[in-house]
Order: C-alpha cells, then sequence, then structure tokens
C-alpha cells in the first residue's frame, strides 16, 4: 500500500505544477498610439507605460491598451510600426537586474511631430 503513494503523490505534485505554469501568461501585447517629434523612449512595466521624451517637442504620453501585463520574468519583446515614418527598435529586454522593464525607441528623423501606432508583443 505504501509503495503505491509515493508515486501517485509524484504525479499529483507534477499535474499540479503543469496547471500553475499553464495559467500563467507569458504572452501578451500593448497597443499604443501617440504623437512623436524625434526621440521616444516608452518604458514599460506590468501594466504602466511611460512616454520619455529623449529630444524634440514634448507631446502628450498617448493613448495604450494591454492585453496582458508584461511579466515579470524574461521574456522576447518585439515591436511592430503599424503606422508613423521612422525607426522602432526594442533597445532595453525585460530582464532581473532591470526589474523586468521593457523600453522601445521610436525614432523620427524628419520635421515635424508624427502620429505613430505600435503593436508591443512578448512571449
Amino acid at each position: 500500500m505504501r509503495s503505491l503513494f509515493l508515486p501517485t503523490a509524484a504525479c499529483i505534485l507534477l499535474f499540479a505544477i503543469a496547471g500553475v505554469a499553464q495559467t500563467q501568461r507569458t504572452e501578451g501585447r500593448v497597443f499604443w498610439r501617440g504623437m512623436v517629434d524625434d526621440r521616444v523612449h516608452l518604458v514599460i512595466k506590468g501594466t504602466s507605460l511611460e512616454s520619455r521624451t529623449i529630444s524634440g517637442s514634448e507631446n502628450p504620453v498617448g493613448v495604450y491598451s494591454f492585453t496582458t501585463p508584461l511579466p515579470g520574468s524574461p521574456v522576447a519583446v518585439q515591436a511592430i510600426r503599424k503606422e508613423g515614418r521612422g525607426k522602432v527598435t526594442v533597445i532595453q529586454q525585460p530582464a532581473e537586474d532591470n526589474g523586468f522593464t521593457a523600453i522601445v525607441e521610436i525614432y523620427d528623423d524628419r520635421g515635424g511631430a508624427r502620429e505613430y501606432q505600435l503593436d508591443i508583443s512578448w512571449r
């Protein structure tokens, strides 16, 4: 009887751990739309997104919507420009040493502000 208890308990524990791992979503995205004049950094952590003007005219923060929070674990972040004319680059991936914070840079080297729309995703 005792010989069946340990293997059964181990199987139950493994299924429980697998179930918890499946419920923690590491995939998600945030959609952002805003104005950029030269260089802006979007700083993303959890469900917060801060827009930092690095150079050029200051513009309103823009609007954004998360499907799920950026997790507190390493994931690969990518950014796709849906609208706008400049370059969009992920300059910081989330990692333990940066508090699992991602930074996306938008660089518009043409004169004047332009509206941008980004689809930022992670897995």
